[in-house]
C-alpha cells in the first residue's frame, strides 16, 4: 500500500517524496497500543525526523494521522492525511473539522463549536463530553505545551 500511495503522489505535480529514515514497522500504530513506550518514540522520531528534515507536510497512508494531527500546532509542518493531497490536486478541498477541534485540546471548547451538531443530533451533553474527552485521550505522545 505505501508503494502505490508513493506512486499517486508522485504523479502530483510539485509533489517530492522524502524518506525519513524511519522503521516501517507497520501501517497502522493501533498495533502498537500494547507498546505504549514504543509507539510513543516512533512517533516523537518521526515528527522530530520531519522537522529536521524541513518538511511542508507529513503525510499519512492511514489514520494515524488521526494520532499525529494535533501535534500540528507544535510542529513548523502540516500533518495530512494522502488523500487530502490527492483531492487538492483535483481542486476539491474540505477543511479537517476534527484536527481543527483536536489541536484546540480543550473539552468545553470543542463542546461550544459542536453545541449546534450536538442539538441538531439530540445527543446527550454529557456522553459528548465523555467522547470528546475520549479523543483527546488518544494522544499516545503528550503535545510539546499549552495550546
Amino acid at each position: 500500500m505505501v508503494e502505490a500511495a508513493q506512486d499517486i503522489l508522485n504523479a502530483v505535480p510539485g509533489v517530492e517524496l522524502l524518506d525519513l529514515e524511519q522503521p516501517a514497522v507497520g501501517l497502522m500504530s493501533n498495533y502498537f497500543r500494547a507498546l505504549p513506550a514504543y509507539r510513543r518514540e516512533l512517533q516523537r522520531n518521526e515528527l522530530d525526523a520531519a522537522e529536521t528534515a524541513g518538511v511542508d507536510a507529513l503525510v499519512a497512508v492511514y489514520h494515524a494521522d488521526r494520532e499525529l494531527c494535533a501535534h500540528e500546532r507544535d510542529y513548523p509542518f502540516r500533518i495530512m492525511n494522502v488523500l487530502e493531497i490527492v483531492g487538492q490536486s483535483m481542486g476539491l478541498h474540505r477543511a479537517d473539522a476534527f484536527k481543527r477541534l483536536k489541536k484546540l485540546q480543550d473539552i468545553e471548547a470543542i463542546a461550544d463549536e459542536c453545541r449546534d451538531l450536538v442539538a441538531a443530533h439530540g445527543l446527550d451533553a454529557a456522553a459528548t463530553r465523555l467522547a470528546i474527552q475520549a479523543m483527546l485521550d488518544e494522544q499516545p505522545l503528550p503535545l510539546r505545551g499549552p495550546p
